[in-house]
């Protein structure tokens, strides 16, 4: 007993201490290092998407751990409180996304979707035709099942924000993206943290397998991008082999 209450205290306390590393990364804003324009040959560029209330500078732990690992990242800013419809940044991630293949003179990125910025890059695979450009996405805390915090923003800010109604459980927008095929070619994992109040874990949802791409591990919302086991999993979804044998990740 004595040994579980002390798993659970460090537990309890890594979590937090993942909350503040994540705040002060957010608090860097959209004002960091530059994005690379090179691509090895063979080599696939990963671009990431931030969530509510982010800003560039919250990815820069996935960054730099994808960079020291020799990926070419990209990451954007789409607005540091998404005040404005998900279905408006999706249209606009597609463009960049278009743009990127289109300028490096590459078939495909891989995309990482954090927390609300998953929801926007699921909509543009499956509505939008990015599809055609992604190779692989990987949705980190995702409010696939939307989360009940958006009734704090519908009381604070829902006369001006389409995106607080569109994560509420049971909106249309979160009925239609789930319902919506996911087009060929592309590949889908879901990781999630198992003590996530932010956005509770919906379970996997159509596309995804269950068996190798549906993860769970310990850890908050803000661990989600700041510890290292949820990296693991992020990197070994990138650099399995397209066809056809996959390595099952250890739970």
């Amino acid at each position: 007993m004595a040994k579980r209450q002390r798993g659970m205290i460090q537990h309890a306390t890594e979590t937090i201490s993942h909350g503040f590393g994540y705040a002060r990364h957010l608090l860097r804003g959209n004002r960091v290092a530059g994005d690379m324009s090179w691509v090895e040959p063979g080599s696939r560029p990963v671009v990431l998407v931030h969530g509510f209330l982010g800003t560039r500078g919250t990815m820069l732990p996935l960054t730099r751990r994808l960079q020291s690992d020799g990926k070419v990242v990209f990451s954007y800013h789409h607005g540091m409180l998404q005040l404005g419809s998900l279905s408006r940044s999706a249209e606009e991630l597609a463009v960049k996304l278009r743009g990127l293949t289109e300028s490096l003179e590459i078939d495909r990125v891989d995309v990482v979707g954090f927390s609300m910025g998953g929801l926007v890059a699921l909509h543009a695979v499956k509505f939008l035709q990015a599809h055609r450009h992604v190779r692989r996405l990987a949705l980190m805390g995702t409010p696939l099942g939307g989360t009940w915090m958006s009734l704090a923003g519908m009381a604070t800010v829902g006369l001006v924000s389409a995106s607080v109604w569109q994560v509420r459980p049971g909106s249309r927008f979160l009925k239609e993206l789930r319902a919506a095929p996911l087009p060929a070619g592309v590949r889908l994992r879901q990781i999630h943290a198992d003590a996530d109040a932010l956005c509770p874990d919906p379970g996997p949802i159509e596309g995804v397998d269950r068996e190798h791409d549906y993860v769970v591990l310990p850890g908050g919302h803000s661990s989600l991008v700041i510890a290292q086991p949820f990296y693991a999993a992020v990197r070994e979804f990138l650099d399995e082999p397209d066809e056809p044998a996959r390595a099952v990740l250890s739970r």
